[in-house]
């Protein structure tokens, strides 16, 4: 009896927790359609023309490209520091290293509203920085903690003899990296870009202090909603939110097939 509660219960809890992350990513896809000026229950009728309102919206659309240039940058960045680190930390002897280690993860426990306000006093020495090159700085300082100790994880469990053989084969330590090791740990690499990246293009907090005049999609939805909550917003988050299912998606499934490849081989 005990069993067949448990079995049940199990399942419903699961349900519910996905019920409660969800349900508000799909009430903000519901009102993208609504028709009435100001979306709310019940629909009395659906419309696309939101969607193509908020893409003719230069602002929208201008927050929208400069968010996705500069978070493309700043996965880039972040997942270039964090390789030749967590190589470093994985393969090295190292005194100290839980030490080193709870300092890479420094920027991320802080909380953002100090790690902002920080990266606001430190580059009052370099002012011209404000704008789109410290938003690219301080979110690339945030997302290379994170990056750094999931390589680390996946260069534990690398196997040197691979290297070892490669370079009793001749080959040289740029040869090796690029033919044996990036190879093997792309599925890691590319996760660790897609998450850097969601995360950058979804940050506000420290990106508010370092913005000057730059406008990410963040802070163009933040100052939106302070004066009238439009359909507009409602549509390009929906169109954002789907994209990035869909992209998630898609990776996950190329990670899951690389990853099964690799194991038959």
């Amino acid at each position: 009896m005990r069993r067949g509660l448990f079995g049940w219960a199990l399942p419903a809890y699961s349900a519910l927790v996905y019920i409660f992350l969800y349900l508000p990513i799909a009430v903000i896809v519901l009102f993208a359609f609504d028709a009435k000026a100001i979306p709310g229950l019940p629909l009395q009728s659906l419309t696309m023309a939101w969607f193509k309102s908020s893409l003719s919206d230069s602002r929208l659309v201008g927050s929208l490209l400069t968010s996705l240039r500069l978070a493309v940058i700043a996965a880039i960045l972040s997942t270039a520091l964090a390789m030749p680190a967590a190589m470093v930390l994985a393969w090295r002897p190292m005194r100290m290293k839980s030490l080193v280690l709870c300092l890479v993860l420094g920027p991320v426990v802080l909380p953002q509203l100090v790690l902002g306000l920080a990266l606001t006093i430190l580059l009052r020495a370099a002012p011209d920085l404000i704008g789109q090159p410290a938003i690219v700085l301080a979110h690339t300082t945030m997302t290379s903690s994170y990056a750094t100790l999931m390589l680390y994880s996946q260069f534990l469990g690398f196997r040197r003899s691979y290297i070892e053989a490669a370079m009793n084969l001749g080959a040289d330590e740029f040869v090796t990296f690029r033919q044996i090791v990036l190879p093997l740990i792309w599925p890691a690499v590319v996760a660790v870009l897609l998450l850097a990246f969601t995360d950058a293009f979804g940050e506000f907090v420290v990106a508010w202090f370092m913005a000057g005049f730059t406008e990410t999609l963040p802070i163009a939805l933040w100052t939106s909603l302070r004066q009238f909550v439009s359909p507009k917003i409602y549509a390009l988050s929906a169109l954002v939110i789907l994209v990035t299912l869909a992209l998630s998606v898609s990776a996950q499934i190329w990670i899951l097939g690389q990853t099964r490849r690799e194991n038959q081989a």
